[in-house]
């Protein structure tokens, strides 16, 4: 029952994994027997999921591995990993970089539910051009590193954002 009167969605059967590592993560994605979806914060891809806009086989729970949750600053450079929340840019995991833009625009996503939950990484991935972060970590000159089977690849932001809704992300 919901309580705006309209129908129940529920997303379509999936296996969920939790891997804990980069390496387990990749050796997951490297499995292409099923057709896999990577799960940051969700708030993009669950409405996707409820909607079945996207129906994997298998969904792959990155938020278990803790280098993914890295905000460190090194003098002029900042690496953000794929599973750090809005939240934890607004209330200063960056603080004092590029003059508060990162806090800035974190203030302004949504709200504090979707700011607790919502990552960085996922906003990317999805290259969703409503979305706030693309536009912002383009202007910074971002670079983004991918990890694959056999290595890392390493982009410049405005490579990897081929098109709404389209990233230089490959299958694996």
């Amino acid at each position: 029952d919901c309580a705006s009167g309209g129908e129940i969605v529920k997303p379509a059967s999936f296996e969920y994994e939790r891997p804990s590592t980069i390496d387990e993560a990749v050796e997951l994605l490297a499995d292409e027997s099923k057709f896999n979806r990577v799960l940051a914060g969700g708030q993009s891809l669950g409405p996707m999921l409820n909607l079945r806009l996207a129906q994997p086989e298998r969904l792959i729970d990155i938020t278990n591995i803790s280098e993914l949750k890295r905000a460190d600053r090194d003098g002029d450079y900042m690496t953000l990993g794929a599973c750090v929340t809005h939240s934890r840019l607004e209330d200063g995991a960056a603080e004092g970089f590029a003059n508060g833009m990162l806090e800035s625009v974190a203030n302004g996503i949504a709200c504090r539910a979707v700011r607790n939950r919502g990552t960085v990484g996922g906003s990317l991935a999805h290259a969703d051009p409503a979305a706030d972060w693309p536009v912002a970590l383009l202007t910074l000159g971002a670079e983004i590193t991918i990890a694959g089977p056999t290595d890392q690849r390493r982009l410049p932001l405005a490579d990897f954002l081929l098109a709404p809704f389209e990233t230089a992300l490959q299958s694996g």
